[in-house]
């Protein structure tokens, strides 16, 4: 279970990056945190955090107060008529 300064950590990571979304090894080095901890504290604030999948496959975050991209929307799309049709 990841700590509160844990959490807070991942959470700054995710929120004030150049980047829109992050990978949990790119988190895990910018925090210093073990990866799994970084998957922790996602896990346990999921609420707070939007997943999707990168070109390549990756799972990547963004903080849920970043702005949704096109890309990502359409990529919900996809795998919303996938489930359903």
């Amino acid at each position: 279970m990841a700590t509160e300064m844990e959490w807070s950590q991942v959470r700054s990571a995710l929120k004030e990056s150049e980047w829109d979304f992050r990978t949990v090894d790119g988190i895990a080095r910018e925090t210093r945190l073990h990866p799994k901890r970084v998957e922790q504290a996602i896990d346990q604030h999921r609420s707070e955090v939007r997943q999707t999948i990168s070109r390549d496959g990756t799972i990547i975050y963004a903080h849920s107060s970043k702005p949704m991209r096109v890309r990502e929307v359409i990529a919900q799309m996809q795998r919303f008529a996938s489930k359903v049709f």
